[in-house]
């Protein structure tokens, strides 16, 4: 008898992706604290903090923040523009974990990849009933799932993305089986639950909708041919409103109503009835979202120009389609990256094939639904996809129509057996994409620096009980950018942001450690806690401790100066390098020496950007020198449309300058220029590295493999060394014990054949 050739169990695919997602929860979820930088862990400390704080108490309202009246009553400050049942699961998921923060952080990042990953298995289950193809449908998944936007988003604590994602990719499984099967009362329960986690399920909805009643309308039309013209309009008429299509669209179009209502009521009792309805903050959100806000049309014309839109637009759809791990597109990771033509043009083809693909494709009407929902959303929102970078989740549907279209079209050329090769690749990739993913934004002094900020919170927050007042001294030189996280930390006790003036028994946080009676929180690292006694005299204290640290920071030594590059100073006993002209001008080098064949970029500082500026135009790039004058860096105008430029053989021995027009907060368009690079550097140049040489009093001090130099030497690289933007002052090694008489620094430039190229240095002599 002869044997039966070997086959697959029909679960392995399954197995497979399933295998491939659980590494998100190991690479992407190891850190109880906000780790990654930027509106990564601004939005998700925002969402955090308002799942803190809904409860029955307040009937439910999504606030973020409230402080007390002049009268001592509450006022919030409300986040009512989304659904609440996305915020509802994760205050069921931080609800077990008591006071302790960084358990809570943990858990609301744990729901949001369980969400990541059931997305991914419902995308799963609509393509195998698509294609008919398990191993299609798994590696179509992996590879649409592996993209930036998806592994980058996939932990941010939000409703917008995880959650809404999957609300989208349920509705659309309940249109799968509706289509197939006819069930229809499945496709309403998944669409109304969808729309308790987010409104992005309209953008699904309205093409689904649009095309089925289409459809039931060519129905009829052809079945009423023979009768006349009246008749067929009657029986026209009466197959859109007899249609389920139109039902759908009715009652998922009423409960989001229901929804919306039940949140603008709550927000206008939040206010006491002293907002008009057409001022509530959520309805302005909504104005401005939907293009009806005048004045930030006007303010942000250039970014909102439909050519600028659609090129980011065709970008995102690019990053979209590129597995992270093995894509130098996807690998870039900053948010503000200008548009290269290369990634507008992979965009615009890969929507292109992905519609043509629909002209050929089984379930057209499916596909077609799953691919336009992207830009159904992006296009009617515009005034908010153009600035939100992580919508571009919602155009999962280009890469999983084009990725199941092209590998069915594989499957019929070469056979199955080539699907089982590519799946077990699509896994291997999967899982590398996690894996780098997931440590992007770590590095070991943020994440100590984080960890420590929970601690610190976990401490004031089982001393100073909810309900309690609880003020921040004002200036304070991190609240501005941690104001978010801060929220979260002092849900339901932060209540003001003032100091004096306040009554005796109020407990009040300061980034200053005075050791004082009142001082609660002795082990604290970054943040303290004090509780006012009159007697204590802690304003005092305060006033003339920050005094001091004003005039210290106005009046440091700056012993080394490098116009345009960076100032050393020191305080105390630390070496501090400054980034001068990443505050002080409007445009600023991301890198500071320019070396032929590596790219060297630029952008808006962060004081222009912390400011709400949008930077939508294109960079021209020149060479030169101030005194022999700048010219383009080629023949065309502009010479580089991007922020990063490489340097050719041309341009070495010169400098290199930037500049771009920007649009200010009043809507004018301001020109921001670079200052001039170091010349540029040949392409031998392999490294470059900063040096410091503390040279002791006694030679002795030193430790034994330094003594016959007679100096420590500390060598560094700048970018190892990362703080958030605000500290400004980037602290770069802690100096020993021993007595020092002078610090040389300096540049340095390491070639390929190991020699060095020094570009400055500069001493600060200690014993002054």
């Amino acid at each position: 008898m002869k044997p039966k050739p070997f086959q697959f169990r029909p679960s392995l695919p399954l197995l497979l992706l399933l295998s491939a997602l659980s590494t998100v929860f190991l690479f992407g979820n190891d850190r109880g604290h906000f780790y990654r930088p930027g509106f990564h862990d601004s939005v998700s400390a925002n969402h955090l903090s308002v799942a803190e704080n809904l409860s029955p108490e307040h009937n439910f309202l999504l606030f973020y923040y409230q402080t007390l009246n002049k009268d001592g009553a509450p006022s919030y400050r409300p986040y009512n523009r989304f659904p609440l049942g996305g915020y509802a699961l994760i205050k069921l998921a931080i609800l077990p974990f008591g006071e302790s923060l960084a358990a809570k952080i943990h858990a609301a990042r744990m729901v949001l990849l369980l969400f990541f990953a059931a997305s991914a298995a419902l995308a799963y289950l609509s393509l195998c009933r698509l294609t008919a193809n398990r191993w299609i449908a798994s590696t179509a998944t992996l590879l649409a799932f592996s993209s930036y936007y998806l592994l980058y988003y996939n932990d941010m604590i939000a409703t917008e993305n995880g959650l809404s994602l999957f609300g989208v990719l349920l509705t659309f499984h309940g249109m799968v089986l509706f289509a197939q099967e006819g069930r229809f009362r499945q496709l309403l329960v998944k669409a109304c639950a969808a729309l308790l986690l987010g409104w992005h399920v309209y953008a699904l909805l309205l093409p689904f909708i649009a095309l089925g009643l289409l459809c039931e309308l060519n129905r009829a039309r052809r079945l009423s041919a023979p009768q006349r013209l009246a008749g067929r309009i009657q029986r026209c008429v009466a197959a859109l409103l007899f249609s389920r299509y139109l039902t759908l669209g009715v009652i998922t179009l009423a409960f989001g109503l229901a929804v919306l209502s039940f949140n603008l009521g709550n927000e206008y009792r939040a206010l006491d009835g002293e907002v008009p309805l057409t001022e509530l903050p959520t309805v302005n959100s909504m104005t401005k979202r939907l293009g009806a806000d005048d004045r930030f049309n006007e303010r942000h014309a250039e970014a909102l120009d439909w050519g600028n839109f659609l090129e980011a637009q065709f970008y995102r759809i690019a990053r979209a389609m590129m597995p992270f791990s093995i894509s130098p597109l996807g690998n870039n990771t900053d948010l503000y990256e200008d548009k290269d033509y290369l990634s507008v043009i992979i965009g615009a083809l890969a929507s292109s094939v992905a519609v043509l693909g629909l002209l050929v494709a089984r379930h057209r009407m499916l596909l077609a639904t799953l691919v336009s929902s992207g830009f159904c959303w992006a296009l009617v929102m515009r005034h908010n996809t153009a600035f939100q970078d992580y919508e571009a989740v919602f155009y999962i549907g280009v890469p999983l129509a084009l990725f199941s279209m092209g590998l069915s079209y594989l499957s019929r050329l070469f056979g199955g057996r080539l699907l089982v090769g590519l799946s077990a690749a699509a896994l291997l990739v999967f899982v590398l994409s996690s894996f780098q993913m997931g440590r992007v934004g770590h590095d070991q002094q943020r994440s100590e620096f984080q960890e420590a900020v929970v601690a610190d919170f976990e401490r004031i927050r089982t001393i100073a009980e909810a309900g309690q007042s609880v003020f921040f001294d004002v200036p304070n030189p991190l609240l501005p950018g941690e104001m978010r996280k801060v929220n979260y930390y002092l849900a339901g006790r932060v209540i003001g942001y003032s100091w004096l003036g306040r009554k005796p028994g109020e407990f009040f946080i300061s980034r200053h450690r005075i050791n004082i009676p009142a001082l609660l929180t002795p082990e604290n690292q970054q943040f303290f806690l004090y509780r006012h006694s009159g007697d204590s005299g802690l304003i005092g204290l305060i006033e003339e401790m920050r005094s001091s640290m004003e005039k210290m920071i106005r009046k440091s030594e700056l012993v080394i100066r490098r116009d345009g590059y960076f100032d050393v100073y020191r305080s105390g006993n630390r070496l501090f390098y400054v980034g001068n002209q990443g505050e002080d001008r409007a445009a600023r080098f991301r890198q500071d020496v320019p070396i032929v064949g590596k790219p060297f970029g630029v952008g808006l500082s962060p004081v222009v950007r912390r400011a709400g500026f949008t930077d939508r135009s294109r960079w021209q790039w020149e060479r030169g020198s101030d005194a022999e004058g700048w010219t383009n860096v080629s023949g065309s105008d502009p010479p580089s449309p991007t922020s990063v430029y490489t340097p050719a053989i041309a341009d070495e021995g010169y400098q290199l300058r930037a500049w771009v027009y920007y649009t200010d907060s009043r809507g004018n368009r301001v020109k921001a220029m670079t200052v001039p690079s170091l010349p540029v550097q040949p392409g031998s140049v392999t490294d470059q590295l900063f040096f410091l040489h503390l040279i002791p009093v006694d030679v002795d001090d030193l430790p034994d493999h330094r003594k016959q130099y007679g100096f420590d030497n500390l060598d560094f690289r700048f970018g190892d060394y990362k703080l958030p933007l605000i500290e400004r002052a980037v602290a770069v090694r802690k100096l020993p014990d021993y007595a020092i008489t002078r610090i040389r620094t300096g540049q340095f430039l390491v070639n390929d054949d190991g020699s060095t190229t020094h570009l400055w240095e500069g001493e600060i002599r200690v014993d002054d």
